[in-house]
């Protein structure tokens, strides 16, 4: 790992950045973040691959604090998890810091060819995944699903009243976001070993498309990509409840029939629909290992792992290969058992 560090200090440090970085730019200076340079040690050598992901395009300026690590990999591979294309202007001078990587990654479709442009460097679309020997169940019947439906971050009104109202009239149990404003997440591994848990006992999740959030076209322009709620919703076999962008990737990585099961946006009948679904139970089935096994088969991070190290022809570590038998064994022994 070589994560720089939090710079600290108030406003004055802040302000004092970023002036600097102002001042720097008409002289060709990089544009660089608030933070100070990692600790140098003995792990620092060359090393056959540098590998940074960004959560968006700004974190690029993290760059020039470990310059001399990333210089002296053999190859250098960065994924820039989410950038719109309305963002492509303004992050230009973060994204022309890659020039002298192998390979940029992106989750977005919409800018792989601008990316590549501005960059110099070739650019792909790989989707998210998941830690998929986390969130799939044990088997088709186990643990029991004792969580009606559960929803977390964007959501409507007219869609979570109703399932409120069903709460309070002990008709089912919804689980869903009661706080607002920031939060500190106190171990992130807890935090995801709880959701995975908590998906696995779920029977409905809700999952609305990014666009249909309102504001948010302003920001992405329209762009649609494939967001964490879905993978983590599908890999544990919940019936997804929701809206889907109609795409090439969407298809591509969810082609099995009843991926997402379409509510309007939003949904005041959501209670009547979850009761018609319910009285096909060989269909919420079907849907629930055909999630699954395509997850233990295409979406665990592992399988990105090896598309990335493909990017540069770089061969599977041992460990990631066995990472790739086990999730074989456990799609292995899904397709075998039958539910009860």
């Amino acid at each position: 790992w070589c994560l720089p560090r939090p710079l600290g200090g108030g406003p004055a440090v802040r302000l004092a950045h970023g002036v600097l970085n102002r001042a720097g730019r008409p002289l060709g200076r990089d544009r660089r973040t608030k933070m100070r340079p990692p600790v140098p040690t003995e792990a620092d050598v060359a090393a056959d691959l540098f590998f940074a992901v960004f959560a968006d395009a700004n974190e690029i300026g993290m760059l020039p604090h470990v310059e001399r690590t990333a210089r002296s990999a053999g190859a250098r591979i960065a994924w820039i998890v989410e950038l719109w294309t309305p963002q492509l202007a303004q992050a230009s001078d973060y994204l022309r810091q890659l020039s002298g990587f192998d390979h940029v990654i992106v989750s977005n479709r919409a800018v792989v060819e601008a990316v590549g442009r501005i960059t110099g460097v070739p650019c792909t679309y790989l989707p998210m995944a998941i830690d998929t020997d986390r969130y799939a169940p044990p088997g088709p019947d186990t643990p029991a699903r004792t969580v009606d439906v559960a929803s977390w971050g964007r959501r409507f009104t007219g869609t979570h009243d109703p399932l409120v109202r069903a709460m309070a009239d002990h008709e089912l149990f919804y689980h869903f976001d009661t706080l607002r404003g920031p939060w500190t997440l106190i171990d992130h591994a807890e935090h995801r070993l709880e959701q995975a848990r908590l998906l696995q006992r779920t029977r409905y999740s809700i999952v609305y498309r990014i666009n249909d959030e309102e504001g948010r076209i302003g920001r992405t322009g329209g762009d649609e990509s494939l967001t964490n709620r879905y993978f983590e919703a599908l890999a544990a076999g919940t019936i997804m409840l929701g809206t889907a962008p109609e795409s090439v990737e969407w298809h591509d990585c969810f082609p099995w029939e009843d991926a997402i099961v379409p509510i309007p946006v939003p949904a005041p009948d959501i209670v009547r629909t979850i009761r018609e679904l319910d009285r096909d139970a060989a269909r919420l089935e079907r849907a629930r290992r055909a999630a699954v096994t395509t997850f233990l088969s295409r979406h665990d991070w592992a399988h990105r792992w090896r598309d990335v190290l493909a990017l540069v022809g770089m061969e599977p570590h041992p460990r990631l290969v066995d990472r790739l038998d086990h999730l074989g064994s456990r799609l292995a022994d899904w397709e075998t058992r039958a539910p009860t």
